[in-house]
């Protein structure tokens, strides 16, 4: 009798474990936004530009980064990926020509990828930008 209690015991150990194991720690809710659908938890990074353009940076329910745009004489944008897999929410500096190298660039946002490194890009005063680049500056 004591061995069928230790292996019921046993038993229902592993299997809360493994139930355990295969629910993830956090659920991550969806929030409609514009045309998409993003994670709630995520937020959305807002910026305005010198040249009036409006951005809203957002991580897809797919942890896809997209960006949207309006102008005082436009509508949003459909949300447009700007790639990678990511695990946060967008940090967002406006820099404004003050980091060395970057005299054209407005603004730098960032995030954590699914590699586990933090990531930016710059937006210059004319709306390009660069590439995601690993960093390990606040930026």
């Amino acid at each position: 009798m004591k061995n069928k209690i230790k292996a019921a015991v046993l038993t229902a150990a592993v299997i809360a474990g493994t139930a355990v194991a295969a629910t993830p720690a956090h659920a991550l809710s969806e929030c409609k936004r514009g045309s998409g659908v993003i994670i709630c938890e995520y937020g959305v990074a807002t910026v305005t530009s010198r040249a009036g353009v409006q951005y809203e940076f957002a991580i897809g329910t797919n942890y896809v980064a997209y960006v949207r745009t309006k102008t005082s004489s436009t509508n949003w944008t459909g949300w447009q990926s700007m790639g990678g897999k990511w695990k946060s929410g967008f940090s967002l500096t406006k820099i404004n020509g003050s980091y060395p190298g970057k005299e054209n660039f407005e603004f730098v946002i960032g995030a954590i990828r699914d590699d586990g490194r933090a990531w930016r890009l710059y937006y210059a005063w004319d709306g390009t930008r660069t590439w995601w680049e690993p960093t390990t500056d606040p930026y």
